[in-house]
């Protein structure tokens, strides 16, 4: 497991400055008192902060870690016969703070039969502590704030967990309407590629009735024209179809059919007066169907544009559209930072779902991130011909 170090400093910083302050505390409580050597007190206080910051990442391993380092230090100071300053229950304030935070920890990210197991195991060393540590006559350990302050820890956490249930639940909804969203869209995008092959068809079918009776031989060469309009209007159909099931009422704008992918990724690319240049390189070896040049323009539109709403101090955004293979590759890259917070408004914020549910509805690929030192990439690979489904018709 590799630790986040930007996420601690981040999100653990009051939780860090709030053990700092606690640690003071105990350091200046024992110097005014020469009968404790507060340097018995900093291992197990040390040992049990690193853990407090780290429950929140692996709050079991915290858990289990601080009631061992509880009844291990215990064990030492009484061997030492070493006496620390109590703040509550035999503990020093950092030691509680600690142990507080990882209660909360615990409970909010851990299943349910974990926390409760876990949660236990380290009351149960919290109970033991005062057994075992040597005990001043001038502080009598106070047992009341001992039970109290744990139970507050667990309310906090059921809360906090609560509350992350919610959010879950609402940025589930969300994704799944974007889905839907790009679903309906794409599948009216689709509604318009098999009317332009069927109205093709029909033309095509006249044309051959009308000239059959003076060219004995114009069937046999439109016969195939047809074949091949039907063929990607079946296509079409069958994607349409599985991208409608499990849909309800709603959608999104569909993005107009391209009919010249390569002016019209032009034109999406083009830069605005002031905006960040676009470097766009298209290589189409194979045709590309229409159900596809329009994902391909989708990709590139939504990817430039986030690029110019998320990139801060982008110099340059590179977009490089290449056909062959059977695959068009679809890579859109910038070199700014990337903070998560909007250059300029507007947006859903979930273009990145929109784009991934469309790219694996045509059964490619999809990936998008940060690139090392700076800069965010969209790459995506798209199959030029639908793949065969059970059920198909037979050509």
């Amino acid at each position: 497991m590799r630790l986040n170090w930007r996420g601690l400093i981040t999100w653990d910083w009051p939780l860090a400055g709030l053990l700092v302050l606690a640690l003071a505390l105990d350091g200046a409580a024992a110097s005014e008192l020469t009968r404790y050597d507060d340097r018995w007190g900093l291992p197990g206080s040390f040992a049990l902060c690193g853990l407090a910051l780290l429950a929140s990442r692996w709050p079991t391993v915290a858990g289990v870690g601080a009631a061992g380092i509880l009844l291990v230090w215990s064990v030492v100071l009484r061997l030492a016969d070493a006496t620390v300053l109590s703040a509550a229950g035999g503990l020093l304030t950092a030691e509680v703070v600690a142990v507080l935070a990882v209660i909360v920890a615990v409970v909010r990210r851990s299943p349910g039969s974990t926390a409760t197991g876990v949660v236990g195991l380290l009351l149960l060393s919290c109970l033991v502590v005062p057994v075992l540590r040597p005990e001043h006559p001038d502080f009598p350990q106070d047992l009341g704030w001992a039970a109290v302050l744990p139970v507050l820890a667990v309310l906090v956490g059921w809360y906090l967990r609560a509350r992350d249930a919610e959010h879950a639940r609402e940025t589930r909804a969300v994704v799944l309407a974007a889905q839907l969203q790009e679903r309906v869209a794409l599948a009216r995008e689709l509604h318009d590629v098999v009317a332009h092959h069927i109205g093709g068809m029909v033309v095509q079918a006249q044309a051959a009735q009308a000239v059959a009776g003076p060219d004995p031989d114009a069937p046999g060469r439109v016969l195939p024209v047809i074949e091949r309009a039907g063929a990607d209007a079946l296509s079409a159909m069958q994607r349409m179809v599985v991208m409608l099931q499990d849909t309800g009422e709603g959608g999104g704008e569909a993005v107009p059919l391209t009919t010249d992918l390569v002016a019209d990724l032009h034109a999406v690319t083009a830069t605005p007066e002031g905006g960040v240049p676009v470097r766009l390189t298209v290589e189409l070896t194979e045709p590309v169907p229409a159900e596809v040049a329009t994902t391909v323009l989708r990709l590139v539109q939504e990817s430039v544009t986030n690029a110019r709403r998320y990139a801060t101090d982008a110099q340059e955004i590179t977009a490089t559209v290449r056909a062959a293979d059977g695959i068009v590759r679809v890579q859109v890259r910038d070199d700014g930072r990337h903070t998560g917070q909007p250059r300029r408004s507007g947006g859903s914020g979930y273009g990145l779902v929109g784009m991934r549910e469309r790219v694996q509805l045509f059964g490619g690929r999809f990936e998008a991130g940060r690139l090392p030192g700076a800069g965010w990439q969209v790459r995506a690979d798209v199959p030029l011909r639908a793949r065969e489904t059970k059920g198909s018709a037979t050509r």
